[in-house]
Protein backbone atom coordinates (compact mmCIF):
# COMPACT_ATOMS: atom_id res chain seq x y z
CA UNK A 1 0.00 0.00 0.00
CA UNK A 2 2.66 2.48 0.92
CA UNK A 3 4.82 1.40 -2.25
CA UNK A 4 1.65 2.45 -4.41
CA UNK A 5 0.87 5.77 -2.92
CA UNK A 6 4.80 6.49 -3.17
CA UNK A 7 4.95 5.52 -6.70
CA UNK A 8 1.50 7.74 -7.36
CA UNK A 9 3.00 10.88 -5.83
CA UNK A 10 6.32 10.88 -7.84
CA UNK A 11 4.13 10.07 -11.06
CA UNK A 12 2.21 13.01 -9.68
CA UNK A 13 5.68 15.28 -8.83
CA UNK A 14 6.89 14.52 -12.15
CA UNK A 15 4.19 15.87 -14.06
CA UNK A 16 4.10 18.83 -12.20
CA UNK A 17 7.84 19.47 -12.48
CA UNK A 18 7.55 19.37 -16.19
CA UNK A 19 4.80 21.81 -16.58
CA UNK A 20 6.75 24.58 -15.05
CA UNK A 21 8.71 26.85 -17.32
CA UNK A 22 12.92 28.47 -16.64
CA UNK A 23 13.50 31.21 -15.63
CA UNK A 24 13.91 34.03 -18.32
CA UNK A 25 17.52 34.92 -19.39
CA UNK A 26 18.60 38.39 -18.17
CA UNK A 27 19.53 40.07 -21.24
CA UNK A 28 21.78 43.27 -20.97
CA UNK A 29 21.19 46.67 -22.67
CA UNK A 30 24.07 48.03 -23.78
CA UNK A 31 24.51 51.63 -23.21
CA UNK A 32 24.17 53.54 -27.03
CA UNK A 33 24.41 56.72 -28.29
CA UNK A 34 21.09 56.66 -30.38
CA UNK A 35 21.63 59.97 -32.37
CA UNK A 36 23.98 62.87 -33.49
CA UNK A 37 24.30 65.77 -35.29
CA UNK A 38 23.97 65.75 -38.78
CA UNK A 39 27.03 66.79 -40.61
CA UNK A 40 26.86 70.18 -42.50
CA UNK A 41 28.30 73.29 -41.73
CA UNK A 42 27.23 74.72 -38.29
CA UNK A 43 27.26 78.33 -36.92
CA UNK A 44 28.12 79.75 -33.66
CA UNK A 45 25.17 80.58 -31.97
CA UNK A 46 23.83 76.73 -32.98
CA UNK A 47 24.36 73.95 -30.30
CA UNK A 48 24.97 70.04 -31.21
CA UNK A 49 23.03 67.48 -29.34
CA UNK A 50 23.84 63.74 -28.60
CA UNK A 51 20.93 61.64 -27.78
CA UNK A 52 21.79 58.22 -26.03
CA UNK A 53 19.47 55.33 -25.11
CA UNK A 54 19.37 56.24 -21.25
CA UNK A 55 19.95 59.00 -18.95
CA UNK A 56 24.01 60.10 -19.01
CA UNK A 57 25.90 59.85 -15.64
CA UNK A 58 27.14 63.73 -15.62
CA UNK A 59 30.43 62.58 -13.59
CA UNK A 60 31.55 60.63 -16.56
CA UNK A 61 32.11 63.80 -18.92
CA UNK A 62 35.84 62.88 -18.93
CA UNK A 63 34.62 59.98 -21.96
CA UNK A 64 33.33 63.22 -23.94
CA UNK A 65 35.61 65.80 -24.91
CA UNK A 66 35.43 68.94 -26.92
CA UNK A 67 38.37 70.26 -28.94
CA UNK A 68 39.05 72.97 -31.53
CA UNK A 69 41.76 74.28 -33.83
CA UNK A 70 43.25 77.46 -32.55
CA UNK A 71 40.35 78.57 -30.86
CA UNK A 72 40.91 80.61 -27.64
CA UNK A 73 37.75 79.37 -25.88
CA UNK A 74 36.44 75.55 -25.58
CA UNK A 75 32.42 75.46 -25.67
CA UNK A 76 30.78 74.02 -22.63
CA UNK A 77 28.91 71.10 -22.57
CA UNK A 78 25.85 70.11 -21.02
CA UNK A 79 23.85 66.88 -19.48
CA UNK A 80 19.89 66.75 -20.07
CA UNK A 81 19.10 63.54 -19.30
CA UNK A 82 19.74 61.38 -21.96
CA UNK A 83 21.55 64.43 -23.89
CA UNK A 84 24.77 66.07 -24.04
CA UNK A 85 25.04 69.24 -25.60
CA UNK A 86 27.48 71.05 -26.79
CA UNK A 87 26.34 74.87 -25.95
CA UNK A 88 27.03 78.04 -28.03
CA UNK A 89 28.60 80.22 -28.95
CA UNK A 90 30.43 77.44 -31.29
CA UNK A 91 34.19 78.70 -32.09
CA UNK A 92 33.58 80.24 -35.84
CA UNK A 93 34.86 78.94 -38.87
CA UNK A 94 36.87 76.30 -37.28
CA UNK A 95 36.36 72.29 -36.72
CA UNK A 96 35.01 71.47 -33.71
CA UNK A 97 36.49 67.97 -32.72
CA UNK A 98 34.11 65.42 -30.75
CA UNK A 99 35.63 62.39 -28.78
CA UNK A 100 33.55 59.94 -27.22
CA UNK A 101 34.95 57.07 -25.53
CA UNK A 102 33.37 54.03 -23.03
CA UNK A 103 34.79 55.87 -19.94
CA UNK A 104 30.84 57.89 -20.77
CA UNK A 105 28.76 56.21 -18.76
CA UNK A 106 24.76 55.77 -18.20
CA UNK A 107 23.25 56.69 -15.33
CA UNK A 108 23.66 53.57 -14.00
CA UNK A 109 27.19 53.50 -14.58
CA UNK A 110 27.11 51.08 -17.66
CA UNK A 111 29.97 51.80 -20.11
CA UNK A 112 29.28 53.30 -23.61
CA UNK A 113 29.86 50.51 -26.59
CA UNK A 114 31.63 53.19 -28.41
CA UNK A 115 33.03 50.14 -30.62
CA UNK A 116 31.14 47.13 -32.12
CA UNK A 117 31.17 44.91 -29.25
CA UNK A 118 32.59 44.95 -25.80
CA UNK A 119 36.13 44.88 -26.13
CA UNK A 120 38.76 45.61 -23.14
CA UNK A 121 40.49 48.00 -25.38
CA UNK A 122 39.20 51.55 -24.74
CA UNK A 123 37.10 52.19 -28.76
CA UNK A 124 36.49 55.64 -29.56
CA UNK A 125 33.77 58.08 -31.55
CA UNK A 126 35.78 60.44 -33.52
CA UNK A 127 33.78 63.40 -34.47
CA UNK A 128 34.86 66.38 -36.47
CA UNK A 129 32.09 69.21 -37.15
CA UNK A 130 32.88 72.33 -39.29
CA UNK A 131 31.35 75.89 -38.09
CA UNK A 132 30.96 78.92 -39.77
CA UNK A 133 31.24 82.63 -39.17
CA UNK A 134 28.60 84.55 -36.76
CA UNK A 135 26.05 86.60 -38.16
CA UNK A 136 27.52 90.28 -38.28
CA UNK A 137 27.21 92.87 -35.52
CA UNK A 138 27.77 96.22 -35.46
CA UNK A 139 31.89 96.67 -34.26
CA UNK A 140 32.11 100.47 -33.86
CA UNK A 141 29.50 104.01 -34.15
CA UNK A 142 31.26 107.35 -34.31
CA UNK A 143 30.23 109.72 -33.12
CA UNK A 144 29.36 108.24 -30.03
CA UNK A 145 28.36 111.27 -27.69
CA UNK A 146 26.05 113.32 -29.93
CA UNK A 147 23.94 113.53 -32.57
CA UNK A 148 25.67 114.13 -36.25
CA UNK A 149 24.67 114.31 -39.78
CA UNK A 150 27.92 111.99 -40.57
CA UNK A 151 27.62 108.25 -39.08
CA UNK A 152 30.22 106.18 -39.43
CA UNK A 153 28.89 102.23 -39.01
CA UNK A 154 31.74 99.56 -38.76
CA UNK A 155 30.15 96.11 -38.87
CA UNK A 156 32.45 92.82 -37.89
CA UNK A 157 31.81 90.91 -41.18
CA UNK A 158 30.67 91.73 -44.73
CA UNK A 159 26.88 93.03 -44.87
CA UNK A 160 25.16 94.63 -47.86
CA UNK A 161 22.00 96.63 -47.81
CA UNK A 162 20.00 98.62 -50.77
CA UNK A 163 19.95 102.42 -49.93
CA UNK A 164 16.17 102.64 -50.22
CA UNK A 165 16.35 100.73 -46.92
CA UNK A 166 18.03 103.10 -44.43
CA UNK A 167 14.78 105.12 -42.63
CA UNK A 168 15.35 108.00 -42.29
CA UNK A 169 16.87 107.78 -45.89
CA UNK A 170 20.33 109.50 -45.83
CA UNK A 171 21.33 112.10 -48.64
CA UNK A 172 24.45 109.97 -49.40
CA UNK A 173 26.22 107.06 -48.52
CA UNK A 174 29.92 106.49 -48.24
CA UNK A 175 31.67 102.72 -47.93
CA UNK A 176 34.84 101.95 -47.02
CA UNK A 177 35.48 98.20 -47.07
CA UNK A 178 32.97 97.10 -43.68
CA UNK A 179 32.75 100.64 -42.64
CA UNK A 180 30.01 102.76 -44.00
CA UNK A 181 29.05 106.76 -43.72
CA UNK A 182 25.63 107.70 -43.46
CA UNK A 183 25.28 111.50 -44.52
CA UNK A 184 22.44 113.58 -43.29
CA UNK A 185 21.71 117.03 -44.08
CA UNK A 186 20.84 117.56 -40.20
CA UNK A 187 22.08 115.71 -36.96
CA UNK A 188 19.95 112.93 -36.68
CA UNK A 189 19.82 110.69 -33.30
CA UNK A 190 18.80 107.26 -34.86
CA UNK A 191 18.25 105.47 -38.17
CA UNK A 192 17.50 101.94 -39.17
CA UNK A 193 18.81 99.66 -41.77
CA UNK A 194 15.95 96.93 -42.82
CA UNK A 195 16.37 93.80 -45.05
CA UNK A 196 20.76 94.02 -44.21
CA UNK A 197 22.37 90.43 -45.64
CA UNK A 198 25.13 88.65 -44.04
CA UNK A 199 26.94 88.30 -47.15
CA UNK A 200 29.30 84.95 -45.60
CA UNK A 201 25.70 83.20 -44.65
CA UNK A 202 23.84 84.57 -47.54
CA UNK A 203 20.93 85.35 -44.19
CA UNK A 204 18.60 88.48 -44.16
CA UNK A 205 19.02 89.90 -40.82
CA UNK A 206 16.88 91.72 -38.15
CA UNK A 207 16.40 95.34 -38.51
CA UNK A 208 19.39 97.00 -37.14
CA UNK A 209 18.99 100.45 -35.40
CA UNK A 210 21.46 102.81 -34.81
CA UNK A 211 21.05 105.50 -32.21
CA UNK A 212 22.97 108.04 -30.65
CA UNK A 213 22.92 110.45 -27.69
CA UNK A 214 20.18 113.11 -28.06
CA UNK A 215 22.88 115.74 -27.66
CA UNK A 216 23.26 118.92 -30.21
CA UNK A 217 26.63 119.05 -31.83
CA UNK A 218 28.61 122.18 -32.09
CA UNK A 219 29.96 123.69 -35.24
CA UNK A 220 33.68 123.41 -35.54
CA UNK A 221 36.55 124.92 -37.31
CA UNK A 222 38.34 123.30 -40.51
CA UNK A 223 41.97 123.42 -40.63
CA UNK A 224 44.01 121.73 -43.40
CA UNK A 225 48.07 121.61 -43.52
CA UNK A 226 49.56 120.48 -46.54
CA UNK A 227 52.96 118.27 -47.10
CA UNK A 228 53.76 118.06 -50.69
CA UNK A 229 57.33 116.61 -51.60
CA UNK A 230 57.88 115.35 -55.51
CA UNK A 231 55.55 112.76 -56.01
CA UNK A 232 52.32 112.93 -53.05
CA UNK A 233 50.91 115.73 -50.76
CA UNK A 234 49.84 114.70 -47.59
CA UNK A 235 46.73 116.83 -46.32
CA UNK A 236 46.64 116.60 -42.52
CA UNK A 237 42.85 117.88 -41.36
CA UNK A 238 42.00 119.26 -38.34
CA UNK A 239 38.00 119.47 -37.04
CA UNK A 240 36.80 118.11 -34.10
CA UNK A 241 34.09 117.72 -35.71
CA UNK A 242 34.98 115.83 -38.61
CA UNK A 243 33.55 112.39 -39.31
CA UNK A 244 35.05 111.26 -42.53
CA UNK A 245 36.31 112.73 -45.85
CA UNK A 246 36.39 112.72 -49.64
CA UNK A 247 39.47 113.75 -51.77
CA UNK A 248 39.96 112.43 -55.33
CA UNK A 249 37.62 109.59 -54.93
CA UNK A 250 40.04 108.53 -51.97
CA UNK A 251 37.41 107.80 -48.80
CA UNK A 252 39.30 108.51 -45.30
CA UNK A 253 37.75 108.14 -42.22
CA UNK A 254 38.17 111.09 -39.16
CA UNK A 255 38.91 110.62 -35.66
CA UNK A 256 39.07 114.06 -34.27
CA UNK A 257 41.90 114.96 -36.83
CA UNK A 258 42.49 113.01 -40.02
CA UNK A 259 45.31 112.42 -42.66
CA UNK A 260 45.34 111.56 -46.49
CA UNK A 261 47.87 110.99 -48.81
CA UNK A 262 47.90 110.99 -52.95
CA UNK A 263 50.67 109.91 -54.64
CA UNK A 264 51.97 109.06 -57.79
CA UNK A 265 52.46 112.71 -58.84
CA UNK A 266 54.80 114.33 -61.53
CA UNK A 267 57.26 117.01 -59.94
CA UNK A 268 56.98 120.14 -60.11
CA UNK A 269 53.35 120.71 -61.15
CA UNK A 270 50.75 122.37 -60.16
CA UNK A 271 47.19 120.17 -58.46
CA UNK A 272 44.01 121.49 -57.87
CA UNK A 273 42.25 118.88 -55.29
CA UNK A 274 38.80 119.17 -54.27
CA UNK A 275 38.36 118.19 -50.79
CA UNK A 276 34.78 117.54 -48.92
CA UNK A 277 34.47 116.54 -45.27
CA UNK A 278 31.91 115.15 -43.80
CA UNK A 279 31.36 116.33 -40.06
CA UNK A 280 28.30 116.19 -37.18
CA UNK A 281 26.77 119.67 -38.16
CA UNK A 282 26.86 119.10 -42.02
CA UNK A 283 28.71 119.12 -45.06
CA UNK A 284 32.09 121.08 -45.29
CA UNK A 285 33.94 121.97 -48.70
CA UNK A 286 37.00 123.11 -49.50
CA UNK A 287 39.23 123.64 -53.26
CA UNK A 288 42.89 123.05 -52.00
CA UNK A 289 45.47 124.44 -54.65
CA UNK A 290 48.92 122.44 -54.61
CA UNK A 291 51.93 122.29 -56.43
CA UNK A 292 54.69 119.22 -56.11
CA UNK A 293 59.10 119.94 -55.37
CA UNK A 294 61.51 119.10 -57.68
CA UNK A 295 62.38 115.79 -57.95
CA UNK A 296 64.68 113.43 -55.79
CA UNK A 297 65.65 109.55 -55.27
CA UNK A 298 63.41 107.89 -53.72
CA UNK A 299 63.61 103.86 -51.69
CA UNK A 300 60.87 102.39 -50.32
CA UNK A 301 61.09 98.67 -47.84
CA UNK A 302 59.57 96.23 -50.23
CA UNK A 303 60.42 93.46 -48.37
CA UNK A 304 61.04 91.66 -44.64
CA UNK A 305 61.77 88.64 -43.26
CA UNK A 306 61.36 88.31 -39.59
CA UNK A 307 60.32 85.21 -38.62
CA UNK A 308 61.77 82.72 -40.70
CA UNK A 309 61.66 78.85 -40.70
CA UNK A 310 66.01 78.31 -41.09
CA UNK A 311 67.78 78.11 -37.94
CA UNK A 312 69.17 79.70 -36.55
CA UNK A 313 66.73 82.31 -37.24
CA UNK A 314 69.24 85.24 -37.38
CA UNK A 315 70.89 83.90 -40.68
CA UNK A 316 67.76 83.87 -42.58
CA UNK A 317 66.50 87.45 -41.50
CA UNK A 318 66.57 90.14 -44.18
CA UNK A 319 64.91 93.43 -44.95
CA UNK A 320 64.69 94.08 -49.00
CA UNK A 321 65.20 98.18 -50.41
CA UNK A 322 63.83 98.94 -53.47
CA UNK A 323 64.17 101.80 -55.83
CA UNK A 324 61.04 103.25 -56.46
CA UNK A 325 62.25 106.30 -58.15
CA UNK A 326 63.47 107.56 -61.44
CA UNK A 327 67.02 108.65 -60.00
CA UNK A 328 69.90 107.06 -58.26
CA UNK A 329 69.83 106.51 -54.53
CA UNK A 330 72.90 106.45 -53.05
CA UNK A 331 73.46 104.29 -49.76
CA UNK A 332 76.70 105.06 -48.83
CA UNK A 333 76.59 106.44 -44.73
CA UNK A 334 72.87 104.83 -44.77
CA UNK A 335 71.86 103.13 -41.35
CA UNK A 336 68.85 100.72 -40.02
CA UNK A 337 66.90 100.38 -36.80
CA UNK A 338 64.25 98.96 -35.34
CA UNK A 339 61.32 100.59 -33.41
CA UNK A 340 62.16 103.82 -34.42
CA UNK A 341 63.71 104.41 -30.94
CA UNK A 342 67.68 104.88 -32.16
CA UNK A 343 69.05 101.70 -29.84
CA UNK A 344 71.16 99.09 -31.74
CA UNK A 345 71.48 100.72 -35.21
CA UNK A 346 73.63 99.21 -37.55
CA UNK A 347 75.73 100.84 -40.18
CA UNK A 348 75.55 99.26 -44.04
CA UNK A 349 78.54 97.68 -46.09
CA UNK A 350 78.32 95.64 -49.12
CA UNK A 351 79.09 92.04 -48.71
CA UNK A 352 81.80 92.62 -51.93
CA UNK A 353 83.68 95.81 -50.71
CA UNK A 354 83.60 96.47 -54.51
CA UNK A 355 80.25 96.66 -55.05
CA UNK A 356 79.09 100.19 -55.25
CA UNK A 357 76.28 101.22 -52.61
CA UNK A 358 74.71 103.43 -55.27
CA UNK A 359 71.08 101.18 -56.15
CA UNK A 360 69.52 102.79 -60.21
CA UNK A 361 66.14 103.18 -60.56
CA UNK A 362 64.60 99.74 -59.96
CA UNK A 363 67.22 98.28 -58.66
CA UNK A 364 67.14 96.03 -55.18
CA UNK A 365 69.39 95.63 -52.42
CA UNK A 366 68.98 92.89 -49.39
CA UNK A 367 69.88 93.63 -45.57
CA UNK A 368 71.39 90.55 -43.62
CA UNK A 369 73.14 89.67 -40.58
CA UNK A 370 77.01 89.47 -41.29
CA UNK A 371 77.05 85.55 -40.96
CA UNK A 372 74.07 85.31 -42.94
CA UNK A 373 74.62 83.14 -46.47
CA UNK A 374 72.79 85.49 -49.59
CA UNK A 375 75.73 84.47 -52.07
CA UNK A 376 73.11 83.33 -55.02
CA UNK A 377 70.92 86.12 -54.21
CA UNK A 378 74.02 88.34 -54.67
CA UNK A 379 74.69 86.83 -57.89
CA UNK A 380 70.83 87.33 -59.20
CA UNK A 381 72.12 91.02 -59.58
CA UNK A 382 70.46 92.92 -55.90
CA UNK A 383 73.46 94.56 -53.84
CA UNK A 384 74.06 92.45 -51.02
CA UNK A 385 74.45 94.55 -47.82
CA UNK A 386 75.74 93.21 -44.09
CA UNK A 387 75.01 94.82 -40.97
CA UNK A 388 78.04 95.13 -38.56
CA UNK A 389 76.77 91.77 -36.34
CA UNK A 390 75.25 88.43 -36.49
CA UNK A 391 71.58 90.28 -36.20
CA UNK A 392 69.92 93.22 -37.81
CA UNK A 393 69.60 96.45 -35.56
CA UNK A 394 68.93 95.47 -32.00
CA UNK A 395 68.85 91.85 -31.38
CA UNK A 396 66.78 90.98 -34.73
CA UNK A 397 63.64 91.75 -36.20
CA UNK A 398 60.19 90.58 -35.13
CA UNK A 399 56.52 91.34 -36.42
CA UNK A 400 55.76 93.95 -34.06
CA UNK A 401 58.56 96.32 -34.68
CA UNK A 402 58.93 98.98 -37.77
CA UNK A 403 62.29 98.92 -39.71
CA UNK A 404 63.93 102.13 -40.88
CA UNK A 405 66.53 103.27 -43.14
CA UNK A 406 68.02 106.20 -41.73
CA UNK A 407 70.35 108.46 -44.30
CA UNK A 408 71.94 111.62 -44.42
CA UNK A 409 70.48 115.27 -46.21
CA UNK A 410 71.68 118.26 -45.74
CA UNK A 411 73.91 117.39 -42.55
CA UNK A 412 70.93 115.58 -40.81
CA UNK A 413 69.96 112.27 -40.37
CA UNK A 414 66.17 111.81 -41.76
CA UNK A 415 63.94 108.88 -42.28
CA UNK A 416 64.26 107.58 -45.91
CA UNK A 417 62.05 104.49 -45.89
CA UNK A 418 59.84 102.74 -42.87
CA UNK A 419 57.61 99.33 -42.87
CA UNK A 420 55.69 98.76 -39.95
CA UNK A 421 55.27 95.18 -39.90
CA UNK A 422 52.72 95.13 -37.21
CA UNK A 423 49.94 96.11 -40.22
CA UNK A 424 50.14 92.65 -41.76
CA UNK A 425 50.05 89.93 -40.14
CA UNK A 426 51.99 86.79 -41.91
CA UNK A 427 52.58 83.22 -41.64
CA UNK A 428 55.73 81.72 -39.77
CA UNK A 429 58.64 81.64 -42.85
CA UNK A 430 56.99 83.91 -45.15
CA UNK A 431 57.51 87.31 -45.55
CA UNK A 432 56.12 90.52 -45.56
CA UNK A 433 55.65 92.69 -48.84
CA UNK A 434 54.95 95.97 -49.99
CA UNK A 435 54.78 97.64 -53.09
CA UNK A 436 55.32 100.74 -54.31
CA UNK A 437 51.86 102.10 -53.87
CA UNK A 438 52.01 101.61 -50.49
CA UNK A 439 49.84 98.07 -50.56
CA UNK A 440 51.10 94.66 -48.11
CA UNK A 441 50.50 91.59 -48.81
CA UNK A 442 52.29 88.16 -47.35
CA UNK A 443 55.15 86.90 -49.98
CA UNK A 444 53.41 83.71 -51.86
CA UNK A 445 57.02 81.24 -51.36
CA UNK A 446 57.86 80.49 -48.18
CA UNK A 447 61.53 82.28 -47.11
CA UNK A 448 60.28 85.00 -48.95
CA UNK A 449 61.65 86.38 -52.41
CA UNK A 450 64.98 88.52 -51.50
CA UNK A 451 66.40 89.91 -54.22
CA UNK A 452 63.10 89.98 -56.85
CA UNK A 453 60.68 93.32 -56.11
CA UNK A 454 56.87 92.07 -55.84
CA UNK A 455 53.96 94.25 -56.43
CA UNK A 456 50.89 92.95 -53.97
CA UNK A 457 48.07 91.56 -55.77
Amino acid sequence: MNKAICLILLTFIAGVSCSIEPPEKNNYEPFLCVSRPEERLYFPEEELVFEFNMPVNEYSLSGFSVSCEECEDIPLVSVSDNKIKVLPPLPEKNFLNIKITSALKSFDNRPLMAGSGFTENRETIDLSYETGGRLPEVKTVVPDDTKSSAVAVEFDSPVSFNFSDIVPKPLDLLRLDELFVFVYDSPVEAFTIHNARAIERNTILEEIKIELPGLEPHDTHLQVKTETDDSSVRLKIADTGAIAGALENRIFICDVSCEVVIDSLQPEKNYTFELTLYTKTGIKRESLDIATTAAKPHIIISEVMHSPNGEPQKNFEFVEIFNSGSMHFDLTGCLIDDKNDGKGVDPLAPADSSRSMVLKPGELAVITGNEADFTEIAAGGALWLKVDDTTIADGGLTAAESVQILCGQNGETVTAAEFDSSKIKTEKGFSANQDKSGKLCQSEEEGGTPGTYTECR
